[in-house]
């Protein structure tokens, strides 16, 4: 990072702890003193108390929107300067942030180089507004913010007469389309769009200037070297009801892979095998690929219940566990071995839903099931992750349930971790993704050489994110192992020169140990553990934080 003079004091507001923990660190560098809030409502306290230069502030937020904050410290200080950070690219929150004459609109996740260069853009504002004139200053300021918030977004931005001539395009549509601003500027969007689609946008455009609200369309444009971009759509009428504001998404891969999807699924669909029953389980409609998988006719199906295709060999708690499922109007799902007509057995992986009525009363149960005895390569039911070879997520929600089950039976304790790599994105940024992959693959490869059990289980469940999932004999004896995880992993000595707290890579960890009996629901377990993981890294990372008493 270039030297530049640094601000004298920032505000953020960030509602999500994770995000506000990283981005906090970033914008320290920016500034002499750095004021945080949890919500608008204190974010507006310290405003009114410590009158910061630069605000950085999050959108959508409990108590008080980010939206709203702003326009109440424009009421206290017209010349303070805002940057929203944001996940939602919706076209009112953009015409909300040109209208209150925001600095800056970054989409989450953050590109810190893109809010760099917005920060020290201001920066350099504050500074000339210390020399010029109130009015030039004004003037700049007001100019600054917008080519700010056009120039820098990610998704194409053009500004339109009301004959749907450009008057400004921001670098992304320049780059999109292949024509410079300057070029653009001689044309009309209607020149640039397919003739199917002319009349099409022509009305969109006459709509937003006649009933003054946001449209949204969807056209195809031809770019300089005659390529078809097919482009989602977001129209408003600017302010001054003189100009169109023109908000553009290029879907054109998105538009080409929902088309193969749609292939992919047809071909699928071959070997999907569907059935509906009453409430008691009663068939009332089988397909016809439930017929042939199962050799028996409509006839011999409709008024019989699936255990005529049952497999004797099948446990009764798997069935057990399916209408205790269903019964609470969730959706069961898992793999499941038949046998047809000719006492041939068949595999088909099978989701449950309840069904209802138009007045939403429960009237059955519909079946989708997926021949996989042949097909045992279609992706989605692959249950390793790609990349570290731990178990995937779709695994975790796959067993989860049934690992629980089984232990209650037995009357077992579970402990159930998650583990968190300690500031891995600044690992990332510094080493570069390839060394992040890596990275990973050791961790998870150090972990697996202690897990020996075959009811010991390693999930990848997100980004850095891994769960441990065994029975240990004792409580005292988890935390020992999950010490022992967290150690290891540390001695792989993988050099991490942004980690605050240790040269290498270190990990922190939530545990919860308890008697399966005692566990309710996998969701709200997985929920504890997240939050102990949270609680590790706040007391200093490093660390497991659990569930047992003394720790």
């Amino acid at each position: 990072m270039k030297q530049f003079k640094k601000i004298e004091s920032i505000l953020y507001v960030e509602d999500e702890n994770t995000v506000r923990e990283e981005l906090a660190e970033f914008l320290e560098d920016f500034c002499e003193v750095l004021y945080i809030a949890g919500d608008g409502v204190e974010g507006l306290k310290l405003f009114n108390t410590h009158q910061p230069k630069i605000v950085v502030t999050d959108i959508k937020m409990p108590k008080m929107d980010g939206i709203t904050l702003s326009k109440e410290i424009f009421k206290i200080n017209q010349e303070s300067h805002i940057i929203f950070t944001t996940a939602f690219t919706d076209m009112k929150y953009l015409q909300d942030a040109i209208e209150i004459h925001a600095d800056g609109y970054v989409v989450k996740p953050v590109d810190l180089s893109l809010l760099e260069s917005m920060l020290k853009k201001v920066i350099r504002i504050e500074s000339l507004q210390h020399e010029l004139e109130k009015k030039k200053q004004y003037e700049l300021k007001k100019k600054a913010e917008l080519e700010t918030i056009l120039a820098t977004t990610l998704d194409g931005i053009a500004i339109l007469d009301l004959n749907a001539n450009f008057a400004y395009a921001n670098n992304a549509l320049e780059n999109l389309l292949g024509y410079s601003l300057k070029i653009l500027k001689q044309k009309s969007a209607i020149d640039l769009t397919i003739k199917e689609d002319q009349e099409g946008l022509k009305k969109v455009i006459q709509e937003v200037i006649n009933e003054k609200n946001i449209k949204h369309s969807q056209i195809t444009l031809l770019s300089k070297d005659n390529k078809k971009i097919i482009l989602s759509l977001s129209l408003a009428l600017m302010p001054d009801k003189n100009r169109v504001l023109l908000s553009t998404k290029d879907i054109t891969q998105e538009i080409h892979s929902h088309k193969k999807i749609i292939e992919y699924i047809n071909i699928i669909d071959e070997n999907i095998i569907t059935s509906s029953t009453d409430l008691d389980g009663v068939i009332t409609y089988a397909s016809e690929a439930f017929c042939k998988i199962s050799g028996y006719t409509k006839d011999e199906l409709i008024g019989k219940k699936h255990n005529i295709v049952r497999n004797p060999n099948v446990e009764e708690a798997l069935y057990e566990e399916l209408w205790d499922t269903i019964s609470q109007d969730k959706v069961w799902m898992g793999e499941i071995q038949n046998r047809d007509k000719n006492k041939v057995d068949y595999w088909v992986f099978v989701k449950i839903y309840p069904a209802f009525d138009e007045d939403g009363k429960k009237i059955g149960y519909t079946s989708i099931r997926h021949d996989i005895t042949n097909l045992k390569k279609v992706e989605e039911l692959s249950i390793v992750d790609g990349l570290t070879k731990a178990y995937n997520r779709h695994y975790y929600n796959q067993i989860i349930q049934k690992y629980i089950q089984s232990a209650k039976r037995n009357e077992e304790l579970i402990a159930f971790a998650i583990f968190d790599i300690d500031y891995f994105k600044q690992y990332n940024d510094t080493y570069g993704h390839q060394k992040g992959d890596h990275a990973l693959q050791a961790v998870v490869k150090s972990m697996q050489e202690e897990l020996g059990r075959a009811d010991d289980y390693l999930f990848r469940l997100g980004g850095e994110e891994f769960g441990v999932l065994f029975k240990p004999s004792s409580a005292e004896k988890s935390i020992t192992f999950i010490k022992q995880l967290i150690n290891k992993v540390e001695s792989l000595k993988i050099e991490h020169k942004k980690n605050t707290i240790s040269s290498y890579v270190t990990i922190s960890a939530g545990l919860i140990c308890e008697k399966a009996t005692l566990i309710d629901d996998n969701e709200i377990l997985y929920k504890k553990v997240d939050d102990l993981l949270y609680k590790a890294k706040h007391q200093g990372r490093n660390q497991v934080a659990s569930n047992l008493v003394g720790d």
